[in-house]
């Protein structure tokens, strides 16, 4: 019988706390539900070590029971500034539940001012008002304290104590950039003065004033003129080369001397054909009866005796 007495205590006793336990949990929800508060905030990592234009970050999330809610005008303003301390951007992302609202708010801040030393700032409280309630309810974001580092310690005084003479820049040796300089404008001059020397019709260098450099600007001249050429003209185009063959071989000089004209020339060796065929041409000249093209010849004429100016000239 006591023990039935014992036993039946236990269980009211436990019965007694369980209710307890369910009322107290009940009422602890009630009241997450019905009441505005911080759920969570996140400050930057470091409280040492920021310099000017650093930019320090928080983040918080804020529940609030429905119908209470945050108007747009409630969060801090961008460009707001505090004792040096400038709020740079400012976000909230909203995420509506059935009973409540979260929000999750952003804000990052940056400070401008430099100071000699090592300086205490505060990234400021922010005061967040709630509307729709039947009194006016306020959130309060506390404030978060940090070193700010200056750049350079001291000031002018210092760093005109600090102050370096200027030093002259290194030479850089350019020697060999002017050895470089001077050999290649010496082959462009030589390589300028070889083209000059191949293909100038004048005798105003050495070595130009050969005797078919002669007769090739005597051709030249008479194949320009527009005219129609005579039999005359081609007899005269003619001896203008006649007379230059003369001249180097020391003679008169016909097709049975070519052979040995070659010997005292050799220069001339590669236009032996050539030579051969003006010699054969000039004798079709001397004895025909019907007329020929003499504007032609002579134009071949004046080709041939260019091709025979590089061989005077060794080219």
């Amino acid at each position: 019988m006591k023990n039935s007495m014992i036993n039946l205590i236990s269980r009211l006793c436990a019965a007694a706390l369980l209710s307890a336990s369910f009322a107290l949990q009940a009422a602890d929800e009630a009241n997450n539900t019905t009441t505005a508060k911080i759920v969570s905030l996140t400050n930057p990592t470091n409280t040492f070590g920021v310099q000017i234009g650093d930019k320090l970050s928080r983040k918080v999330v804020l529940q609030v029971p429905v119908p209470l809610n945050f108007a747009e005008s409630a969060f801090p303003k961008k460009g707001s500034k505090t004792n040096g301390v400038e709020l740079v951007d400012v976000s909230v992302v909203t995420k509506q539940q059935k009973a409540l609202t979260q929000y999750t708010l952003y804000l990052s801040y940056q400070s401008f001012t430099s100071p000699n030393k090592p300086a205490v700032m505060q990234l400021p409280a922010e005061k967040l008002v709630l509307a729709g309630g039947a009194k006016i309810e306020t959130l309060e974001v506390p404030a978060w304290g940090f070193w700010l580092s200056p750049i350079v310690t001291g000031n002018i005084d210092t760093a005109q104590k600090n102050i370096q003479p200027e030093a002259m820049p290194p030479l850089v040796e350019i020697s060999t950039h002017k050895t470089r300089l001077a050999e290649f404008a010496s082959i462009l001059a030589a390589s300028l003065l070889v083209l000059l020397y191949m293909n100038a019709d004048g005798n105003w260098l050495p070595f130009m004033g050969g005797a078919f450099a002669k007769t090739h600007r005597q051709l030249k001249r008479l194949a320009k003129s527009p005219a129609v050429k005579s039999a005359a003209e081609e007899k005269q185009a003619l001896v203008y080369v006649h007379q230059a063959f003369n001249q180097h071989y020391g003679a008169n000089m016909f097709a049975r001397d070519i052979e040995h004209f070659i010997n005292l020339r050799p220069s001339f060796k590669k236009m032996k054909a050539e030579i051969a065929q003006f010699f054969n041409e000039s004798n079709q000249s001397l004895y025909a009866v019907e007329p020929r093209n003499s504007k032609k010849i002579i134009s071949d004429l004046a080709q041939l005796s260019k091709q025979l100016r590089d061989c005077e000239r060794g080219i």
